[in-house]
């Protein structure tokens, strides 16, 4: 369940855009960094989306920042 989502901003080139999303999984917090593209296949341009882990913490790990600890207390009540 996604918990956290950022603003959206421009990568490079004209069509680029990420995010990172922080999801609740079990008694684990992922952040993924997501991004996506346009792309033309030849008839017509579609948006193509991917996504990578950047991190992971347990609930309990003291080195969470606090900004995200607040986020899954929120979730968790």
């Amino acid at each position: 369940m996604v918990i956290y989502r950022t603003n959206e901003w421009k990568g490079y080139g004209k069509q680029n855009y990420y995010w990172n999303e922080y999801r609740l999984e079990a008694n684990t917090v992922y952040k993924y960094k997501c991004h996506r593209q346009k792309c033309f296949n030849g008839d017509e341009n579609n948006w193509e989306t991917d996504e990578s882990l950047e991190n992971f913490w347990d609930v309990n790990d003291p080195t969470i920042p606090d900004w995200l600890q607040k986020h899954i207390r929120t979730e968790l009540v």
